[in-house]
């Protein structure tokens, strides 16, 4: 009977923390900063197509995070720099999120900014994932 429920307390406390794992990414944002220090975006026109903040806070986060990184591409492409892990970081944190809204809005509805618009808006949304209680613990 004792083996049975700490079994159970055991399954139960592995399904908390799989529910609840943070979604952050020190990396990504050192990773975003660097880009901007290193290489002037102004050098650069190209536009790409640039969610806001308030698509995060509005429950689209994993669909943000998909056009963040495509988009991420198409900088990478344009600017010729190596920086291809910054994708593959921001697909990494996708997988952890879930959009809360049925229908969340396509890559291509977003607003076509500047490269360094785009940047700083990324840096922005990973500082406010960053910033919540689950990743300072």
């Amino acid at each position: 009977m004792e083996a049975t429920i700490l079994f159970l307390y055991l399954i139960a406390v592995f399904l908390r923390q799989a529910k609840c794992l943070p979604v952050c990414s020190i990396e990504a944002v050192e990773m975003v900063k660097s880009f901007l220090k290193l290489h002037p975006m102004e050098l650069y026109d190209c536009k790409l197509y640039t969610p806001t903040l308030n698509h995060y806070e509005q429950n689209c986060s994993k669909s943000m995070l998909t056009c963040f990184a495509k988009e991420a591409r198409v900088l990478i492409e344009e600017t010729q720099k190596k920086f291809s892990a910054l994708p593959r970081m921001l697909l990494g944190l996708r997988i952890r999120l879930q959009d809360k809204m049925k229908t969340c809005p396509d890559c291509e509805v977003y607003k076509e900014e500047k490269a360094e618009i785009f940047l700083n808006t990324l840096l922005n949304v990973l500082q406010m994932m960053n910033s919540k209680d689950a990743c300072s613990r």
